[in-house]
């Protein structure tokens, strides 16, 4: 039973971290479902460990289950090879060749792409998206083109394996704004006379505006 759940729970009682960290965690989940964008999660789980009342923390999963899904064994697909993997598992490609692709708005991530440019590339913005797990996978290939990968702020960004020839990635994420229990999105680069850039959204004015008054 979760704290939500709880019959003899008082909303008014002050929140604890643990009821904070349960919330952030039905936010995560509520992502990999596709009930949430990455915008839509880092906006809500801000206010999760800002709340100071549990009828707060309740606002934030009033429309999403609040009880973990049942646990189901995953269905397995056939590969190509012939070998057996999770459903899904199956990387995704974009192809951008002599051109470019942009990929905006509300629009579904799968658990593992890959974006491939030649002599192009792809805008892949990610701040309304909705993802097929907590945890994707994105592969960028680069031959004389390059991508662009927009994450929102707070979202974990991890970026490993791959290799550059005369060429390279721009990685500008901010670290310090990750949240606790954030989706991450995974990244592996490979570009030859080209190259990736990987960023959070330009703030808004005001946005800076305020966070250059909180600092002096």
């Amino acid at each position: 039973m979760t704290v939500t759940e709880q019959p003899d729970r008082n909303p008014e009682v002050r929140a604890s971290d643990a009821e904070r960290n349960e919330i952030a965690a039905l936010l995560n989940q509520a992502v990999g479902e596709g009930r949430l964008t990455l915008d839509e999660f880092t906006h809500r789980v801000g206010l999760a460990y800002e709340a100071t009342t549990r009828s707060e923390l309740d606002t934030l999963v009033a429309d999403l289950p609040v009880s973990p899904p049942a646990a189901q064994e995953q269905p397995l697909a056939v590969r190509s090879d012939g070998k057996l993997e999770p459903e899904g598992g199956e990387r995704k490609w974009n192809l951008a060749v002599l051109g470019g692709s942009d990929l905006k708005g509300r629009w579904r991530v799968r658990r593992r792409m890959g974006f491939f440019g030649l002599l192009g590339g792809s805008d892949i913005n990610l701040c309304d998206a909705e993802l097929d797990a907590p945890e994707v996978e994105l592969t960028l290939v680069s031959i004389l083109g390059g991508h662009t990968v927009i994450v929102p702020r707070g979202v974990r960004v991890e970026k490993s394996g791959g290799f550059d020839l005369l060429g390279g990635d721009d990685v500008k994420i901010d670290e310090s704004a990750v949240l606790e229990n954030s989706p991450v999105i995974r990244i592996r680069s490979y570009s030859v006379l080209g190259g990736s850039d990987i960023k959070n959204p330009k703030r808004k004015k005001g946005k800076r505006k305020r966070d250059r008054e909180l600092e002096d």
